[in-house]
């Protein structure tokens, strides 16, 4: 009975360990994209929003920048970007390093590690946990049958 349970938590750890590394390969396919389009700026702060955004399991007021960029058509963009602070640490006049798609998805982000690799790598992460699980109760269950065989043949009387 208890083989079973573990013989079903290792199939459910490889099951869940194989779906989030699916879902990070796609979060680093999208993200390389959306880099590989964008432009990084030097950016002004031109407004700062309070708005309802998504933390955790629900919804917090917080403070969103807005900056303008110069686009190539000599027209300036404002963008909302990507980023929040529950605190007002943002000022209108600041300048943001951003990086942005101005194309047609008008996405912007702020240009830091974190905020463009940060959610693959935690999914990543997070893979490699429920993955490594099955393979340490494989390596055991090799090590296990490895002193078993040792034991047999310690055991075997010795002939001449």
């Amino acid at each position: 009975m208890l083989m079973t349970i573990k013989k079903m938590a290792v199939v459910a750890c490889l099951v869940v360990g194989s779906i989030a590394l699916l879902i990070a390969f796609y979060l680093l396919i999208t993200e390389i994209y959306f880099v590989h389009k964008a432009t990084a700026f030097d950016a002004s702060i031109v407004e700062v929003r309070q708005e309802l955004v998504h933390k955790g399991k629900g919804s917090v007021m917080a403070y969103v920048p807005v900056v303008e960029i110069a686009s190539i058509n000599d027209r300036n963009v404002r963008m909302t970007v990507d980023s929040f602070s529950e605190e007002p640490i943002y000022r209108v006049g600041d300048k943001m390093n951003v990086l942005c798609d101005l194309s047609a998805s008008l996405r912007c982000t702020r240009n830091t590690f974190v905020s463009n690799w940060g959610d693959s790598l935690l999914d990543f992460v997070v893979a490699l946990a429920f993955l490594s699980i099955p393979l340490v109760h494989y390596w055991r269950s090799q090590r296990g049958q490895d002193r078993s065989q040792l034991a047999i043949n310690v055991k075997a009387p010795l002939r001449l």
